[in-house]
């Protein structure tokens, strides 16, 4: 899977610990795997979904340093029963693009299923949204110039070359709505390099860089952007979790003899939550377990409810977990929670693996379970949303 591919070659569970967040690196493919990422995105599959999908600016545009006038390549296109749109017309699309313009294409991972896979494997190994944009350049000019993202990014370079320049940052993690705002880019790089088929980038939020295709050569990569999750979220949390207490209730006081103890109290409640063992970890399982699935239909089965022993099913959210207690399994996930017989522990626990299943692997998994009580739970599942089907073995 490409998602195992990029973890892999950012060094699995120690790109999180050590450098997500920290600083940039780059990771080179060997000649072996420049390839690795070439299915993810042909370029006659983003011909077809540019000629087919209604991608009107700002998700689909071009820059030049900025945006490009969107008049200068598209046409008022007008409907009887739809919204009117500006449609790009092809021939002064491609004039655009030879002068010098950046094609972007955001949240491609939503109309395309080999990206929406990566970002749903990559969200479940690092625990957070993401959204992947497309770029795709020819010539040696800035589409953006020397700027820096609100968060952190992994860029898989799919065809092409392109190069980058790196400026290191000026803020550290810097936010979209922040309390400064630093917008004095630096005047000399700090690295430079050119991505190769197959390399794998990441560079932090509020880290300056710049990236410019080769001279004459089609370039197309993929950003990956990371939802941050700083500590201002977490506070966000924890201040739900004091809830229970009367005094974070009350109304601020307005007395001068009340405001004192009021305030103690409160630096008690949220000491004692905070120093509370495994806290953090708390917060991360809230983050998976109320994390929204990505967008996903089962037609015709999950109106028919036909589910036959060959149907490959999985669970609709990659970041869901499985919980065992004495009397019962509890899957939670979107926010949710489904507690089930013991005995649909195992059928829960390789659903839990992100893979689609047959119904008949699944029965095979839990043989003290009648087949007929299984289908009927898993119907269960794909009617509350938690279950998706994937068409049949």
């Amino acid at each position: 899977m490409p998602a195992d591919v990029i973890s892999g070659r950012l060094g699995g569970d120690q790109f999180p610990a050590q450098v997500l967040g920290r600083t940039h690196r780059r990771y080179a493919a060997n000649a072996d795997q420049a390839a690795d990422f070439a299915d993810l995105l042909t370029w006659p599959d983003f011909n077809e979904l540019l000629a087919t999908r209604r991608l009107d600016v700002p998700r689909m545009r071009l820059s030049a340093g900025q945006t490009v006038d969107v008049n200068a390549y598209t046409r008022l296109q007008t409907y009887r029963r739809m919204p009117d749109w500006n449609a790009p017309v092809p021939h002064l699309f491609h004039a655009q693009l030879r002068e010098g313009a950046t094609l972007v294409v955001d949240a491609i991972d939503e109309m395309h299923p080999p990206i929406n896979n990566l970002a749903a494997e990559i969200e479940a190994w690092l625990g957070t949204r993401v959204q992947v944009n497309a770029y795709a350049s020819w010539t040696a000019k800035e589409g953006f110039g020397v700027h820096w993202d609100d968060h952190d990014v992994i860029v898989v370079q799919v065809s092409g070359r392109k190069r980058w320049r790196i400026y290191g940052t000026t803020r550290e993690a810097p936010l979209y709505s922040d309390v400064e705002v630093d917008d004095e880019a630096p005047t000399e790089p700090i690295d430079e390099f050119t991505m190769e088929p197959g390399d794998v980038l990441h560079v932090p939020r509020g880290c300056w860089h710049a990236a410019a295709a080769s001279e004459g050569e089609p370039s197309l990569h993929l950003t990956c952007g990371l939802n941050t999750t700083t500590g201002a979220d977490f506070l966000d949390w924890l201040n739900g979790l004091l809830l229970e207490h009367v005094e974070v209730r009350r109304d601020v006081p307005r007395s001068d003899a009340d405001q004192a103890a009021w305030a103690a109290r409160l630096a008690d409640l949220i000491t004692q939550r905070l120093q509370t063992p495994g806290v953090v970890d708390e917060y991360w399982n809230h983050l998976n377990q109320t994390a929204p699935a990505r967008m996903a239909f089962s037609l015709p089965v999950a109106v028919t409810e036909d589910l036959a022993s060959s149907s490959r099913v999985r669970l609709a959210s990659h970041r869901g977990t499985v919980h065992e207690e004495k009397t019962t399994v509890i899957l939670s996930a979107q926010g949710r929670r489904w507690h089930l017989a013991p005995p649909a522990a195992p059928v829960l626990h390789r659903l839990a693996k992100g893979e689609a299943v047959t119904v008949k692997e699944l029965c095979q998994l839990a043989p003290n379970v009648a087949e007929d009580a299984l289908v009927s739970l898993l119907r269960r599942l794909m009617n509350d949303g938690a279950l998706v089907w994937e068409g049949t073995a």
